[in-house]
């Protein structure tokens, strides 16, 4: 998410803010957190070290034995030697780009998801990508991100020069060349139309493109038009988003998604209307999805403008212009913030979340730690993700949401693989709640609640608490 290159690197709602409204950068803030379905990682700003936090430290490509599950583990291989400049994790693979612009990868590779030529699997350590498909040395990367959709997942790049890459299965249209898409083991560029120059990318089911003018170009969602907001039934290739005023934030990608205006007014589109607060009727009477984006402004009221946006699988939240940190959507997972979600000791099956839509929606905004006037940073992610971090100006970090993989930074580790399997939404954290992951000695094992009160069935008879 950083831009100057070679030498100097900005946060990317910095470089958003410098390159759409021609303002100053704002300073880096202490933390960058990139999340992934089953790990989170955490660059530190004063050092440029990248850490890992999982209850699997394989995801953080060192061996099963050489740290803490649920504390964080510098990133082993190559990215030890760096400073790590941006961090993106999937559902199984994951991405580190350095100050060289350089971009690392490790994990999953069975679509091709490392970029190195190759579907084998690569072993533990990060690999760099060294050229694209055309036999060029792939660098000048200034921002990473991952996508996954219902049949094909894989990981995009934007260079300084304005350029957007992508490799993995492209399937779906994610490819943008005219065609379905197919596996590209190397990167790949996708051709911008008017060759207009893009700063930031997010994606899901859909790819999502801010470029350097303010105009927002979106392209894949597998034939599904109501994804891409642009009314066209051309999936393949990218199109202009309708929007009245130049764009200075992108967020969403999967089945709802935004674009964040200069004077900090939300526009809306996709398929989950009541996630994004659109009308009052709920998710049993949503409002059809909109042809072009809708501006949100009546429907949220909140009260100041939009800073920031941030989605994660489940919910949206935002920084206003005051500090002030919001959130909206499903809260099925505690995914929200806000205290609640469904009573688990009650749901069939116990303590498991079954993937359904809408399941406790949250249809206004609620504001998160209403105490705090400094939030500055919001983080999510799109690949099964249901979780989200914030940062305020003090470099403080707040975690909330589902902990199946110890993810949230608090030293929770779930009691055994199979336990975890069996009753996952066992260690959510519905409320927004600060976190020091630097400063944790040790985890804390805890069992699931079905299991205290089942201590002899399997999996629960794993683990006896102490």
């Amino acid at each position: 998410m950083l831009r100057t290159f070679p030498t100097v690197f900005f946060s990317l709602f910095s470089l958003v803010t410098l390159t759409v409204s021609g303002q100053a950068p704002a300073p880096a803030p202490a933390y960058l957190v990139g999340l992934g379905e089953y790990q989170c990682f955490i660059i530190n700003n004063s050092t440029g070290k990248l850490y890992g936090i999982s209850s699997s430290l394989t995801t953080s490509a060192v061996a099963w034995d050489a740290g803490i599950e649920g504390l964080p583990v510098q990133v082993g291989g190559g990215p030890r030697h760096h400073t790590i400049k941006d961090v993106a994790s999937g559902m199984h693979n994951s991405l580190a780009l350095d100050e060289h612009g350089d971009v690392w990868t490790w994990g999953a590779n069975g679509n091709g998801e490392s970029g190195t030529g190759t579907t084998a699997d690569l072993g533990i350590a990060p690999v760099k990508i060294e050229t694209d498909s055309g036999g060029n040395t792939f660098s000048g990367v200034v921002q990473v991100t991952c996508y996954s959709t219902d049949h094909c997942n894989g990981n995009i790049a934007v260079k300084a020069d304005g350029s957007v890459w992508i490799w993995g299965l492209t399937t779906e249209g994610m490819r943008g060349d005219g065609q379905q898409g197919q596996r590209n083991t190397r990167p790949v560029q996708v051709h911008i139309p008017e060759g207009k120059k893009i700063v930031k990318v997010v994606a899901g089911n859909v790819v999502i493109a801010l470029a350097s003018d303010g105009t927002v170009w979106t392209w894949g969602g597998n034939n599904r038009k109501e994804l891409l907001g642009t009314n066209t039934v051309d999936y393949t290739h990218p199109h202009r988003l309708p929007l009245p005023q130049k764009a200075k934030d992108i967020a969403g990608g999967i089945y709802f998604s935004y674009a964040l205006d200069m004077n900090g007014r939300l526009y809306g589109w996709g398929y989950f209307t009541a996630y994004m607060c659109m009308g009052r009727g709920g998710w049993a009477h949503q409002v059809p999805p909109p042809l072009a984006p809708m501006d949100l402004t009546q429907d949220l009221g909140l009260p100041h403008p939009i800073a920031s946006v941030v989605t994660n699988s489940e919910t949206t939240h935002v920084i206003l212009t005051d500090g002030s940190l919001w959130g909206w959507g499903d809260n099925a997972c505690g995914c929200v913030g806000n205290g609640e979600e469904p009573d688990y000791a009650k749901h069939v099956p116990p303590y498991a979340w079954n993937w359904g839509p809408g399941q406790m929606l949250v249809l206004k905004p609620v504001r998160l730690a209403p105490a705090v006037h400094d939030f500055i940073r919001v983080f999510g992610g799109n690949c099964a993700v249901f979780y989200s971090y914030a940062l305020t100006a003090s470099g403080q970090l707040y975690s909330w949401g589902r902990n199946k993989a110890s993810v949230l930074g608090n030293g929770i580790i779930n009691a055994t693989p199979d336990i975890s399997a069996e009753y996952p939404n066992s260690w959510d954290v519905s409320l927004i709640t600060a976190v020091d992951p630097f400063a944790l000695k040790k985890n804390k094992p805890l069992t699931s609640p079905y299991c205290i009160l089942h201590p002899d069935g399997h999996p629960c008879d794993q683990y006896r608490a102490k």
